[in-house]
């Protein structure tokens, strides 16, 4: 059984046994299995903010890792999805989708920013965003 689990903050995966052999874990799953190997030569900029990070496990296994950051030097998209790695045996665009997703909700991510990229360069709502205010002050909808 799968189960996507946080890799930072309080009661994380990372914490709940050798945190360095985890953190190892992690980065060996995105350099073994990126889902975007051009990411592999990109390098960490140092204003890069790290709003979430999760792991999926299958049991005591590491089987994909994945982070939303924002890059607030890129102006197009500074938020998206970065780093994913997915093991070959469970890759799917279900799991690929429901990680992003998972990320997305565990980021809280500012208002500001009414899209995160996704892995596939797709923009997906921020949940935390209010397009109502997008839309010439009109309400999405009424009640």
């Amino acid at each position: 059984m799968l189960e996507i689990q946080h890799a930072i903050g309080p009661d994380n995966w990372v914490s709940g046994g050798n945190v360095v052999a985890r953190r190892e874990a992690i980065q060996n799953m995105f350099f073994d299995h990126p889902v975007c190997p051009e990411e592999l030569e990109e390098d960490w900029p140092e204003d890069r903010q790290l709003y979430s990070e999760m792991v999926i496990v299958a049991g005591d296994r590491l089987v994909g890792t994945a982070m939303l950051v924002v890059d607030p030097e890129r102006e197009d998209r500074p938020a998206r999805i970065w780093g994913m790695g997915i093991d070959p045996e469970i890759r799917s665009e279900f799991v690929i989708r429901t990680l992003e997703e998972a990320l997305i909700r565990a980021a809280c991510l500012d208002p500001a920013y009414p899209f995160v990229e996704a892995t596939d360069g797709a923009l997906v709502p921020n949940p935390y965003s209010e397009f109502d205010l997008m839309l010439d002050g009109a309400p999405a909808f009424e009640l």
